[in-house]
Formats: C-alpha cells, sequence, structure tokens
C-alpha cells in the first residue's frame, strides 16, 4: 500500500497551542495591569490637605457687548475674548488654597459708532497678575470635588498706537464647578462663572470702559504632596 505524504509549512499543533496560550496570557495581563491603574486612579484621594501645593493652568472664552462713551461719541461693541491663566497656590488650611495668578488676554470684535458698523476691530493684548483663593467642598477621597474660585486682577492698559496713552485696568471673577481627579495629583475642572472687567485711560477724554459677563474655564491642576 502507498501512502501520500502531503507537504505542509503549518506548525504543528502543539506550538500553535503554546502562541495562543502564550499571546492570551500576555493579553490578560496587559488588560489586569490597565484595570489595576484604573482602579487606583479612581480611589485615590486628591492632595487638599493644608501644605501642599497647587500648581495649574487654563483658559477661557466668554463673549459680552461693550457700551462706551466720550465727550464727542457714543460707540457699542460686540466682542469675543481669550483668556489665559497660570497659577501657584498654596493649601494654607485643609481644602482652601490661597495663591497668585497671572493671565493674558486677547480680544477682537465688531465696533458700530453711532450706529453704523466701522469695523472688525482687534485690542492689544492685554497682562494681568494678582490674587486668588479657592475652596473645595466635598472630601478628598472623592473621584471629584466642588470647589468655588474667587480672584482679582490687575495691570496697566497701555494703548500702543498713537497718542500712545495709557492707564489701569483690572479684573474681577467668581466660578464654580466640579474638578475631576484623574489620580492623587492630576485633575481637569471645567468651571463656570461671572466676570466684571474695567479699563481706563488717564486723558483729557475721560476714557472708562466697563464690561461683565459669564465665563466657562477649562483647566488642569497639579496637587503637589509635601514631603
Amino acid at each position: 500500500m502507498k501512502h501520500k505524504v502531503t507537504a505542509s509549512n503549518s506548525p504543528p499543533m502543539p506550538i500553535l497551542n503554546s502562541l495562543y496560550l502564550s499571546t492570551k496570557n500576555s493579553y490578560m495581563k496587559s488588560l489586569f495591569t490597565i484595570l489595576a491603574l484604573l482602579f487606583i486612579s479612581l480611589f485615590s484621594k486628591a492632595q487638599l490637605s493644608e501644605g501642599n501645593w497647587l500648581l495649574g493652568g487654563s483658559g477661557s472664552f466668554y463673549s459680552y457687548n461693550q457700551t462706551y462713551t466720550s465727550a464727542s461719541n457714543n460707540t457699542t461693541a460686540k466682542y469675543t475674548n481669550i483668556d489665559l491663566s497660570a497659577s501657584i497656590g498654596y493649601f494654607v488650611i485643609d481644602k482652601l488654597v490661597v495663591g497668585i495668578i497671572p493671565s493674558y488676554s486677547y480680544y477682537k470684535g465688531e465696533v458700530a459708532s453711532q450706529g453704523v458698523v466701522s469695523g472688525t476691530v482687534a485690542r492689544p493684548s492685554k497682562f494681568y497678575i494678582g490674587p486668588f483663593a479657592r475652596y473645595y467642598f466635598l472630601n478628598a477621597n472623592k473621584q471629584f470635588n466642588i470647589l468655588a474660585d474667587i480672584r482679582y486682577q490687575f495691570g496697566i492698559n497701555k494703548i500702543p498706537f498713537p497718542p500712545k496713552e495709557q492707564g489701569t485696568l483690572s479684573n474681577f471673577s467668581f466660578m464654580a464647578g466640579p474638578e475631576i481627579f484623574f489620580n492623587s495629583s492630576v485633575g481637569m475642572e471645567i468651571l463656570l462663572g461671572y466676570k466684571i472687567t474695567k479699563e481706563t485711560i488717564d486723558s483729557q477724554t475721560g476714557y472708562q470702559d466697563k464690561r461683565n459677563g459669564f465665563q466657562v474655564s477649562i483647566g488642569f491642576q497639579i496637587h503637589l504632596e509635601k514631603k
């Protein structure tokens, strides 16, 4: 009797089974590691204790209507504003932070003079600096927390084009919302609040500008544990 032999490049079944089990074990180990890290993240305690530091950055966007007057003209405008801020704070007691926050602001809009639209303008960039305070209302063992943030900033209001006048400017804002913690040190915040801005120019025109409106701020915070 003749036996027919068929050539094959396929590896023997024991080798396939070994590769399958190895791949499966590697996959299970990776999945277990991811789940373990997620579990640790969800149940990590945020560093909200007295003596810890808080470092962060945020960006905010808001729009508003503006009206200002002078001896010779009445002008209205609709503006869009973008603010970028950095902050450094210190927990003076548990859950209460005080610190300093510098900001950069840029805005542009459409201006109408005496009811006639005169075009789109971009205002000079502004720099502010000032103190802030924030308080976390929930315990540190939560994956998220609710906070309230209040800040006041001031700066010099310079006009770069002729006659290159200058004055003062100030910002006051109050915001509140959640901070979601990825682990014990890093959190993302989404805040809603109200902002009031004042600007003056030291000149004979008596220029004074006040505007207010709602704003949304999104930022990240790093909670540094004391050693």
